[in-house]
């Protein structure tokens, strides 16, 4: 945490605290809570060693050290543990350089004596028993020289996180004699080494004041890349990244992610990396959370580190020593080790206070004051690739009002920011940086109305320096802020506040009362996730801190105006790290019991407890003005909804000396109540009296036949006159009758054989007797439509006659009837509309002859609904029936029916088709003489056949059109 010294000194002069941490340096609070191992001095502690303690019965111990071990690279040492979480006093001692954990009620007998752990940073660990009866465990880490810490305890397992505190730059002696001004006024209560903050590496021409990101709530792309051998999988957020969960499964071996609180945006469900350790990344929602699976080809994992960048997520996995920078607090990568519970990042707070360089800074108090006198950090040296970083992500958003464009690359490059004289233009180039084809591209940020017109990226150089340039067009000259981590640059672009939303927003006055309850284990850390905290972020180290001297320095930092109330007294023992200002401060009151109210930017503090009993008060006293207040009587007419429905909902709303009737002839309600009563009143009946909408349905019933029918048939018989008498006899055909003959019954027209000439032949023992001709086969066409009819015969005696005839018919037809039924109808109330006739008939009883109707008519019966979303949700029933052919021996006819009847949800104005019917009928039917019909040719003088070929078709379209006429009536009466 960097403040000003003016202001610190004012808050903090004449403390003693500083120089107690000076000698004891920083302790740390296990999850036990306490704090009196950590405010011994540690002279007093190496005494405790020495000193005689009265011998008493060791307890046994219900937790046991397993193992101490430490990661891959070095930076970790994991202490196992069994049976639950271990509680734990950690404090560092110097002269030499060691890091002393305690840890009450553990078992170590099985890891005493030293252990074999040394590298750049541990130089040795020992486990120290502790005097007998005390059982309590004693772990010694010693430590290179400039090495901090931070110690997370999870189930079975405590971890010491160590990391190098980077060297300081050296100034020159000018800077360092104008910075030595405010450094001798910084008063700050932290014990050890000050915290390096590393200042934004950028030249921007134009910057503004740095604001805090907001909370992400999604993940919005994932790209990868191969940066030195390894396999670096980005993840980027719409926002600030929280806490997350990683842990590895097997078979196959996979690495899993769980990020809570946000959702997929992305739209895919698995991303294709096909690199060296990375196969894919699958991407779903699960229980509240994001969970990313990331598949390895390797049967064992490889190592691996995760890290929280602005508001990416980057996963670094590979063999070689990972190049990601060190940051002051080494809990801000959850490391590759196969623990039980990994470490969550934690987002490493950029420079306080950005360089300026929209107005010049005053000459006493230049820009580069705050920079030069906090130390430079520096990542520890990695070894030199000849390769430009990778850009993988170039993303513009609107994030509270304002836009945020970022930019994510594999490592850090050169950055420079240069604003054109106009303002209209911003340029950011990136040294030493390859561009994904993909990104090469304008995006057009018009449409999310914010001070950013459009985006270009574009590869600017490729030889002999690789370089990206990102154009920003702006509407005119804008404030922004420019952050920057080793693997992401963001920009902020502030949104123009008016002179009427300061003034809103300074005037709104909010009364808050927190109501402290105290949690702990699970449930606190739940109830933390529910809330989002977006201050800036700080570091405090005190113990035993006077509570009203925090509660001035949060005051400092949030520019809030803080008033302690005088009941508040005690001190307060913390340690905290890279955390927001406002999520201290809720830590502080949870902690200490008290409750906040806030008008302006005015907080006032106070125990929970009185703020409770003011707010009853409060209460009680606006309950008892209420009573003396006089009752008025307002008369308020109801117009779409009925008086008496409106009472009950009227009188949940009024006081206790309230009362509402209603009258029925005018449909008006009659309120008797105090003024406030009375306006809750109006309000309750404003919202539910309103006209119900109509929705008008338009249904088409469409009927469509065709038919088609052919048919064939044959008659035919052969005639013989065997005796000259009066006698005739047929030959093929039947004896019972004579055949009827063409023309005169005594005439035969013919040709005598031998003799072209025609003539006619006399026959006068021929006698023909009328009626219908006698036939051998006779097998006529089923509908006859036409005939052709001959007689084959030879002249002279006894001549045989033979009687032909064909018959065939065909007929199509085609039939189309389209009916339209429309009905209009209320919201939720049902609506029927028939046409049609009733046929009459008669039917006999007990009591004699009663005529009864049966309806063959078209009809439509809905009731519809009208969602919120302007959709309309139908109950239908829509039916055309006929006057069938079939007839009773009563001489009832019968009915054809056709009815659909369901339930369907249709957008306004759109059509859909609820029912269809298609009948086919098709036959083929052949009769004639068995054997000889199947002769070919001839077959045909002894069979008929018949083609029948029908098609029926039914549809029915539903068409539901909200009608908004009556509410732009009344909008624009009430308008008048």
């Amino acid at each position: 945490m960097f403040i000003s010294g003016k202001r610190l000194k004012a808050a903090f002069l004449g403390s003693a605290l500083i120089g107690v941490f000076a000698f004891t340096g920083c302790a740390t609070i296990g999850s036990d809570g306490s704090s009196r191992a950590a405010k011994e001095k540690p002279a007093k502690v190496e005494a405790a060693k020495k000193a005689p303690v009265e011998k008493k019965a060791a307890k046994k111990s219900s937790l046991s050290i397993e193992s101490i071990r430490s990661s891959s690279d070095g930076s970790r040492v994991i202490v196992n543990t069994s049976n639950g979480r271990v509680k734990y006093t950690v404090f560092k001692l110097n002269n030499p350089s060691r890091l002393v954990v305690d840890m009450p009620d553990v078992d170590m007998s099985k890891v005493g004596g030293a252990v074999n752990i040394q590298n750049d940073l541990v130089k040795g660990v020992e486990v120290q028993p502790m005097a007998e009866g005390l059982n309590i465990g004693r772990i010694v880490i010693g430590l290179a020289d400039e090495v901090d810490y931070s110690v997370v305890a999870n189930e079975n397992l405590l971890m010491v996180s160590l990391t190098k505190i980077p060297p300081v730059q050296e100034v020159g002696a000018a800077d360092a004699k104008e910075s030595a001004v405010d450094t001798e006024e910084v008063a700050v209560p932290v014990a050890g080494a000050v915290k390096p903050i590393e200042p934004v590496a950028v030249k921007p021409v134009a910057a503004a004041e740095q604001k805090d990101a907001k909370p992400a709530s999604g993940i919005t792309g994932i790209s990868a890349a191969s940066v030195s051998g390894n396999t670096v999988v980005t993840i980027a957020l719409n926002g600030a990244v929280g806490e997350f969960k990683a842990f590895v499964l097997d078979k196959p071996t996979r690495l899993v992610i769980d990020v809570p609180g946000l959702k997929n945006l992305t739209g895919k469900g698995a991303f294709k990396v096909k690199k060296k350790y990375i196969t894919s990344v699958r991407v779903a929602e699960h229980k509240g959370k994001v969970r990313l699976v990331v598949d390895s080809p390797d049967k064992k994992l490889p190592d691996y580190v995760i890290v929280k960048e602005g508001s990416t997520l980057q996963l670094n996995m590979g063999a070689k020593p990972f190049p990601v920078a060190k940051t002051e607090a080494p809990a801000s990568a959850a490391l590759g080790a196969k623990a039980a519970e990994p470490v969550g990042a934690v987002v490493a707070e950029p420079a306080a206070e950005p360089v300026k360089a929209v107005e010049a800074a005053p000459a006493a108090e230049p820009a580069k004051t705050e920079q030069t006198a906090a130390p430079v950090e520096t990542a520890k040296a990695e070894p030199v690739v000849d390769e430009s970083a990778l850009v993988t992500l170039v993303d513009f958003r609107k994030l509270n009002g304002n836009g945020r464009l970022t930019i994510v690359r594999s490592k850090k490059t050169g950055l420079s920011v240069v604003e054109s004289p106009d303002g209209k233009t911003l340029m950011l180039d990136l040294k030493g940086a390859t561009l994904m084809n993909e990104l090469k591209r304008t995006l057009d940020a018009s449409k999310l109305k914010t001070q950013v017109v459009a985006v270009s990226s574009y590869q600017e150089s490729e030889a002999p320096v690789k370089d990206v340039r990102v154009l920003v067009k702006l509407v005119g000259k804008t404030k922004y802020d420019v952050m920057e981590t080793d693997t992401a640059v963001s920009v902020d672009f502030a949104q123009p506040v008016t002179l009427t939303d300061a003034v809103d927003a300074q005037s709104k006055d909010v009364d808050v009362s927190v109501n402290i309850e105290s949690n702990s284990g699970e449930d606190a850390i739940n109830s933390d996730k529910k809330k989002v905290f977006t201050g800036k972020k700080i570091d405090i180290d005190m113990v035993d801190a006077n509570l009203h001297d925090i509660f001035r320095l949060i005051a400092e930092v949030s520019n809030f105006n803080i008033i302690a109330s005088d009941d508040i007294k005690g001190t307060i023992t913390l340690r905290l790290k890279n955390v927001p200002w406002d999520q201290a401060f809720d830590i502080i009151l949870k902690s200490k019991d008290l409750g906040i109210s806030r008008i302006g930017n005015v907080i006032r503090v106070a125990p929970a407890a009185m703020l409770r009993k003011e707010k009853e008060t409060a209460m009680a006293s606006k309950k008892a003005q209420e009573k003396l207040e006089p009752l008025e009587i307002r008369f308020i007419a109801v117009n779409f909804a009925t008086a008496s429905e409106l009472e009950t909902h009227v009188k949940g709303v009024l006081t206790d000396r309230g009362s509402v009737s209603s009258e029925k002839r005018t449909n008006t309600l009659i309120v008797k109540d105090v003024k406030k009563g009375i306006a809750d009143a109006e309000s309750v009946i404003a919202s539910l009296d309103n006209p119900i909408p109509q929705v008008q349905i338009e249904a088409r019933i469409v009927e469509a036949e065709s038919s088609f029918t052919r048919d064939l048939g044959i008659q035919w018989g052969v005639d013989a006159n065997l005796n000259s008498d009066s006698n005739s006899t047929q030959v093929l055909g039947s004896s019972s009758q004579n055949g009827q003959m063409a023309g005169d019954v005594n005439t035969q027209n013919g040709v005598t054989s031998g003799d072209l000439n025609t003539s006619n032949t006399i026959k006068n023992n021929w006698p023909v007797q009328t009626g219908v001709t006698n036939y051998a086969v006779n097998l006529p066409a089923a509908s006859t439509l036409g005939a052709l009819g001959f007689i084959v015969g030879r002249s002279g005696s006894n001549p045989f006659i033979l009687d032909l005839r064909l018959s065939a018919g065909e007929q199509a037809g085609r039939l189309k009837t389209i009916s339209r039924p429309r009905v209009t109808t209320l919201d939720n109330k049902e609506a029927k509309i028939e046409q049609g006739e009733a046929i009459p008939f008669e039917t006999s009883t007990s009591t004699g002859t009663a005529i009864t109707f049966i309806d063959a008519n078209l009809s439509l019966t809905v009731t519809p609904h009208i969602t919120p979303d302007g959709s309309v949700l139908m109950q239908i029933k829509a039916s055309r029936n006929s006057l069938g052919t079939f007839r009773s021996s009563s001489g009832v006819p019968s009915i054809n029916k056709k009815e659909a009847s369901t339930e369907v949800l249709v957008l306004d104005g759109e059509t859909t088709v609820i029912g269809g019917i298609i009948v086919s009928e098709t036959n083929n039917s052949e009769s004639g003489i068995p054997y000889l019909k199947e002769i070919p040719l001839l077959g045909w003088f002894f069979k008929n056949k018949s083609v029948l070929d029908n098609q029926k078709e039914l549809l029915i379209f539903i068409t539901p059109t909200i009608i908004k006429e009556v509410e732009k009536g009344l909008s624009k009466e009430k308008a008048a």
